[in-house]
């Protein structure tokens, strides 16, 4: 799973407690406490405690990715007298260079879910058992948290390989939980529906806060002092803290959903195993006709591809980096991811004030690019700075990571909702979550391959980057309302606001895609 829910993620992608919404922002006096019994809605209820779970369990997996680093460089004897990894490790421990270690588990996550969400998704579309889905993935997904605390030298190994399973599952409760907002949405109504999203979006956004910052502190105090092994004890402590802290609120958010009917009948004579790829095959085919607004819809799709691409493996790299590249330890890379989180919420803000401006296009292709160039020049900054300074540095570039990644995620998903023919909300939001895995496995594929020749991993931070100016590319050719004038463009789209089923599903698809997408 990408950091993020996650990865980013999933830091994902979460969206944050206001933005554009019929040319509106929720105001955050809304966000108060009679907002949690969302009105007696149990669904809504349990899709809150659920979007709490996964903000905890994101941020538990930061801390097990400096592990997964600390322990293959161990295993390689590329630990100095500071129980630092040392630079230009080149000693292979399974075939790999310890320094690609996080990356390569990215990449077969990555590969799972490519390949084998079309058949999840046939599952929740054409059977009644998205619930029991969304529960299986569950327990499985606690249970795997639950033996990586017993992540040590000798079962590492085994243990990633087990995340790298558990990035799948964690995509699975992700798509279970989103197959019931549209349920949500027809029972209480569009208006309650736009509030209800911007508390779980808080909600997770306070939950990772929480946890992230329980962590830091609670390991500050315990293992004051110790040097050796700290990354190794800090995962050990996160994983039995979130063991405990998700496991009453995957109960308490999982009692609350009914059991639903199959939205779709299954052709007769068609395989359930195959279906959702023929889905797809169609959904391709009908976003690739002649109208315009369905070649706009399709260069949407293609800029999705790489976009998400680049920022949910962005996430992972960077993660890499402040272990690797400056020296930080757990409590510090902690630190710096909850300084992403924070500066993710003015990102929102300036997100929609650019939006306003020009136009969601425009917007969106600007965030990117600053995204891009933040972290390419931050990369390279940092990597000339003094050793004694560049934490600081690094807190400051996290800072600037964030507001970007904020800006990113809202923006992607307004833009989306302009352009979505109503006749394919529903159809389109599963694709639209397709897409943003189809090559999620790459970036990490390249990144692993330069540090793997020996190339310095600002390099490879440059090659997962280079996905950004790609989509960047392709998004500049797509046409739409807003050309000429962007007030003009809000105000036509009202007039054609997509349903509140699809409004409702697509202020959560990507949530967690950054330090919310995802884990690793």
């Amino acid at each position: 799973m990408t950091i993020t829910e996650s990865n980013t993620t999933d830091t994902r992608k979460s969206e944050q407690s206001s933005y554009l919404t019929e040319g509106t922002t929720i105001r955050a006096s809304k966000i108060c406490c009679g907002c949690y019994h969302f009105g007696g809605e149990k669904t809504a209820i349990g899709s809150n405690f659920l979007g709490a779970a996964r903000g905890a369990m994101i941020m538990s997996n930061i801390f097990l990715a400096g592990s997964f680093l600390y322990l293959a460089h161990e295993d390689a004897g590329c630990i100095n007298e500071e129980f630092k990894p040392v630079d230009d490790c080149q000693t292979r421990v399974y075939g790999f260079v310890p320094i690609a270690f996080l990356s390569n588990i990215a990449v077969i996550s990555g590969l799972i879910s490519a390949f084998c969400m079309p058949v999840i998704g046939a599952v929740v579309d054409y059977t009644n058992h998205r619930t029991l889905l969304g529960i299986v993935a569950t327990v499985l997904l606690v249970i795997i948290q639950a033996v990586q605390i017993g992540t040590v030298i000798e079962t590492y190994f085994v243990m990633a390989m087990l995340q790298a399973i558990a990035g799948f599952l964690f995509q699975i409760l992700i798509l279970a939980v989103y197959s019931f907002l549209p349920y949500i949405a027809r029972r209480v109504g569009k208006d309650k529906m736009r509030d209800y999203t911007s508390t779980w979006a808080l909600t997770q956004f306070s939950s990772q806060g929480i946890f992230l910052m329980g962590v830091v502190v609670f390991t500050g105090i315990v293992l004051f002092g110790m040097n050796e092994g700290l990354a190794v004890k800090t995962a050990q402590i996160s994983q039995s803290m979130s063991i405990l802290y998700v496991t009453p609120l995957f109960i308490l958010g999982w009692r609350r959903f009914p059991k639903m009917p199959p939205s779709r009948e299954l052709p007769e004579g068609n395989s359930i195993l195959l279906e959702g790829f023929r889905q797809n095959w169609r959904t391709i085919q009908s976003i690739t006709a002649e109208k315009k607004k369905r070649k706009s819809l399709g260069t949407f799709f293609l800029t999705i591809i790489f976009a998400e691409a680049a920022t949910n493996a962005f996430t992972i790299v960077a993660n890499t980096f402040l272990y690797k590249g400056l020296n930080m330890n757990s409590q510090q890379v902690g630190i710096f991811f909850f300084i992403v989180l924070v500066f993710s919420l003015p990102g929102t803000q300036i997100g929609s004030y650019v939006t306003r401006k020009t136009n969601p296009n425009v917007s969106w292709r600007l965030s990117m690019l600053c995204m891009a160039i933040v972290a390419d020049v931050g990369v390279f900054l940092l990597d000339t700075v003094p050793k004694e300074s560049s934490h600081f540095y690094g807190y400051v570039w996290g800072g600037c990571v964030g507001i970007f990644i904020g800006w990113f995620y809202p923006t992607e998903n307004y833009l989306f909702s302009l352009i979505v023919p109503k006749e394919q909300e529903a159809e389109l939001a599963g694709f639209f979550v397709y897409c943003s895995q189809i090559i999620g496995w790459l970036p990490p594929l390249m990144f692993s391959i330069i540090v793997e020749n020996g190339y310095n991993q600002k390099w490879g931070v440059l090659a997962v980057t280079g996905f950004h100016f790609i989509a960047i590319f392709i998004i500049s050719f797509q046409e739409g309302p807003w050309s000429s004038s962007s007030d003009e463009s809000i105000e036509q789209q009202e007039q054609e606001q997509p349903s509140v089923e699809f409004t409702a599903g697509v202020k959560q698809l990507e949530e967690n895609k950054s330090v919310d997408d995802d884990m690793i």
